[in-house]
């Protein structure tokens, strides 16, 4: 059971089986449906905009942003470059 306020700021991600993809920001949600709703609500009462349909396999919950940090500490070493 995870309530909307409890991932205020993340997005979600709703995969329909005809294969389209659609993301949508939690704090939307809330403006609309209220903080108290869960996300089984939501996934189960989602509809396509590609196909229309109530034909939801999968939902995801994303992290959108602080993309400047997401990389922090991924440096890699310089390749050695010593040529004989």
């Amino acid at each position: 059971m995870t309530l909307l306020w409890s991932i205020r700021n993340n997005h979600i991600v709703l995969n329909c089986r005809c294969g389209h993809v659609g993301i949508i920001a939690v704090q939307e949600l809330i403006d609309v449906l209220g903080e108290d709703v869960e996300l089984d609500v939501v996934e189960r009462s989602a509809r396509c905009n590609s196909c229309g349909f109530k034909r939801i396999s999968s939902v995801q919950i994303i992290y959108v942003g602080a993309s400047e940090y997401a990389l922090l500490g991924a440096d890699t070493k310089p390749e050695d470059d010593t040529t004989e």
